[in-house]
């Protein structure tokens, strides 16, 4: 294996002068950034939690109805490995058409409320 050859240089005294105020600028904005990542993050578990759930449920569904995946293949289209990815893997992400037409072959209408959110106080 070729290693790539090391180039470095010796910074001005203004590029260092910048460097450091750059740091600066991260440092003092560090916390607000790693907040908003951790909102984002949070709120991101809560969706793949919600569809999670639906997958749970549309499992539980075919299962009741005695359907094998290769029924569900049948009635979707949908390869019978995804679907079993889809019912099976924590970080499985269908999408919203694949979600319906799973509902859809159980005899269920895939329905999506809007609402507004709780406000913490």
């Amino acid at each position: 294996m070729q290693r790539a050859k090391r180039i470095s240089r010796t910074l001005s005294d203004a590029e260092r002068s910048r460097v450091a105020e750059l740091r600066e600028q991260i440092a003092g904005e560090k916390d607000e950034i790693v907040a908003e990542a951790r909102r984002h993050k949070s709120a991101h578990d809560a969706a793949v939690a919600r569809l999670r759930d639906v997958m749970r449920l549309l499992h539980s569904e075919r299962t009741r109805r005695g359907l094998s995946l290769a029924d569900i293949q049948a009635r979707t289209g949908i390869a019978r490995s995804a679907l079993s990815r889809l019912e099976t893997d924590p970080d499985a992400n269908p999408t919203l058409t694949t979600v319906t037409r799973y509902a859809e072959a159980l005899g269920k209408d895939l329905q999506i409320m809007l609402a507004d959110k709780a406000h913490s106080a």
